[in-house]
């Protein structure tokens, strides 16, 4: 018996299906789709779902077409113009779509394996019912009955895809592959489908754009000769302008599909931010041939290997010193200033990082950088506002200020020296004020901060050592917190006043039982007949007057509570700022050897009350105090270990 073949039936009329969206029509004995007229991204794929679905299937599908219009991996859908889908839509019916058994979904959906086996379709048939022979010799046929037998048949391409789709294969099917192995008609377990891996990208890349960008030891070639005592290209110089890295920029990849359909992303490429990469010097440049790091001034090429980082710095040394011969007064735009010689007094330089390897008797003024002096800094000043000084000999007849930064001083005396961070190794008759002070030996000094630690302290030519707390004056938000609880004590007496009113209303039989009443009716606890009604309202307006009345007295209670509630949160800021500010409060003495005093001092704004003060003002500031001072030490021996404890 010959196999039969699928019917190639006709386009199902009346179905949900046959009414086709505007982006797929029939013409010429074909299905186009319009990509153009797609609404959405994925519109193609719920027209395929509800097809599939609803038993319908394609004839003479173009799997490639039909692959590109559901991926982005085939037919291109950028060109808008018609494409050719199949021949025909028609009915799949249920004892075909029968013929076709499980698949196996493999490795996390990576592949679909099929057991194909030949194919049997049962058909229905009658069979003739014969009764006697009669006396001529014939046997008559009396009816018949129905009986069934299985035919061979061929599984079909289409009807394979429609069916896959069904059990979840929608990417991949090889359809040499499937088309062998029907025609073959035996038992074999075939892969149907397979995912496509995804296409990985490419990282973002740097690409030098000039020569001469790295250090070169090597000897430097003049005529045809090695010159053994210069190096080739030693410190690597470029001209302002030049270009230096070019970004190649990262290239994406494209997704891959499992056998389902789900999209399987490539790896992230690996991006260069050239904001990371461009340093000091240098600027990131947009042109229409791409991103560039070009040099902003002249000047020599640092790449750092650690940050990746490039950088054309513009560092000036400077051996004449500052005199009004030499430079006079300087006002420095570059980041890094190194002077070999001595600035003279009356002379003024202005910088960022500034480094002097002698003597300094002018002044000295740092934009938030390092000002680092390995020699003397002899009656002149060094201030560096959140910044930091460093002093490696002697200051004397100075005044160092670095509010907001960090000072350290190997010996200081007779001098001023204000800052947020301060150590000095020895100290004689200064001016010292930080929150953090450290000194290894105060001789005679005025020492103010809030978190002290001297190593020993003594007087000098009968002059005694004043170390000085800085404690927060909380006189203002004290003043604040008793208003605030005076007012929390009239609110109270309020609320309890406008509480008793409201008891009092709550309270009254004729008026609770209303209130009892009208919420049972609210609720539907108690239904108002008719001939109630006329009473119930009667109630609400005798009650009217006395409910406006509670409801006043509710809102007024609720605005005093709130208005508590406000003010204790008031207190709690202020009492926790008061905290904050006194935190870490401390004074310690290791050696006390001469006439010490220690006290307390209020201050409103700690450190910054002096910063800007002359030094003879200063000076009395901190031996004279305000008020009475409350003392913690007076001796010439002994020791010091004293934290702050707020009042409770």
């Amino acid at each position: 018996m010959t196999p039969q073949s699928p019917s190639d039936g006709v386009a199902p009329t009346g179905s949900d299906y046959s009414a086709l969206p505007q982006f797929v029509r029939k013409s010429g004995g074909a299905v186009w789709v319009d990509p153009s007229k797609l609404p959405a991204e994925k519109a193609f794929w719920v027209f395929v779902e509800r097809l599939f679905s609803q038993g319908a299937r394609f004839v003479g599908l173009d799997y490639d077409a039909f692959q590109g219009l559901l991926f982005p991996t085939g037919v291109s859908k950028a060109a808008n113009k018609e494409i050719r889908l199949a021949s025909e839509i028609v009915v799949f019916p249920a004892v075909r779509r029968a013929l076709y058994k499980g698949v196996r979904l493999m490795d996390r959906d990576a592949r679909a394996e099929y057991m194909f086996e030949p194919a049997f379709l049962e058909v229905v048939y009658q069979e003739p019912v014969y009764g006697e022979t009669d006396a001529f010799g014939e046997t008559p046929v009396v009816g018949s009955r129905e009986k069934t037998r299985l035919d061979p048949t061929q599984l079909d391409l289409d009807e394979f895809i429609a069916d896959m789709w069904t059990k979840g294969v929608r990417f991949g099917i090889q359809v040499a592959t499937v088309q062998k192995a029907i025609a073959a008609n035996k038992a074999d377990r075939v892969v149907v489908a397979s995912e496509l891996a995804p296409k990985q990208g490419h990282d973002a890349e740097l690409h030098e754009e000039c020569e001469g960008l790295h250090r070169d030891d090597s000897p430097m070639i003049k005529a045809g000769k090695a010159d053994l005592r210069r190096f080739k290209n030693r410190f690597p110089q470029i001209a302002k302008g030049t270009r230096m890295m070019k970004k190649i920029p990262l290239q994406l990849g494209e997704n891959g599909y499992k056998v389902t359909g789900d999209p399987v992303a490539p790896d992230v490429p690996k991006d260069v931010d050239l904001n990371t990469v461009s340093g000091p010097g240098t600027k990131i440049l947009t042109l229409p041939d791409g991103e560039f790091i070009v040099a902003v001034h002249d000047g020599f090429i640092n790449i750092d290997t650690e940050s990746n980082q490039i950088s054309v710095t513009e560092k000036i040394e400077n051996k004449g010193g500052i005199s009004a011969k030499t430079t006079g007064d300087l006002s420095l735009t570059v980041d890094e200033f190194v002077e070999h010689g001595e600035v003279q007094e009356g002379r003024t330089v202005e910088g960022k990082h500034m480094r002097f390897t002698s003597t300094v008797f002018g002044s000295l003024v740092s934009e938030g950088g390092r000002i680092e002096i390995d020699d003397n800094l002899s009656g002149g000043s060094a201030t560096s506002p959140k910044g930091s000084v460093t002093i490696k000999k002697r200051a004397s007849n100075a005044r160092i200020e670095a509010v907001g930064g960090n000072i350290d001083i190997h010996y200081a005396e007779n001098s001023s020296i204000i800052g947020t961070n301060v150590h000095i190794g020895h100290a004689i008759n200064c001016e010292v004020i930080a929150d953090s002070v450290r000194v290894d030996l105060a001789q005679a000094c005025s020492v103010a901060g809030r978190c002290i630690e001297i190593a020993t302290a003594d007087a000098r030519k009968g002059v005694a050592s004043t170390v000085s707390v800085l404690v927060p004056d909380c006189a203002d938000s004290d003043r604040k917190i008793t208003a605030l609880k005076t007012a929390i004590a009239d609110l109270a007496r309020q609320l309890e006043l406008k509480s008793a009113d409201l008891k009092k209303w709550n309270t009254d039989p004729d008026f609770a039982k209303f209130l009892s009443i009208r919420d049972m009716v609210r609720t539907g606890k108690v239904t108002v007949s008719p001939a109630l009604e006329q009473n119930f309202r009667n109630m609400q307006s005798k009650h009217a007057g006395t409910l406006k009345l509670v409801e006043k007295l509710g809102q007024e209670i609720a605005a005093v509570q709130q208005s508590t509630q406000s003010k204790q949160a008031a207190i709690q800021q202020l009492q926790q700022a008061q905290a904050s500010e006194s935190a870490g409060l401390s004074c310690r003495i290791v050696k006390v050897v001469g006439e010490t005093q220690a006290r307390l001092l209020h201050t409103r704004l700690g450190v910054a009350d002096f910063s800007g003060v002359s030094g003879n003002d200063l000076g009395k500031m901190l031996r004279d105090g305000s008020g009475t001072p409350q003392r913690i030490f007076s001796d010439d021996h002994g020791n010091v270990e004293w934290v702050y404890k707020p009042p409770t």
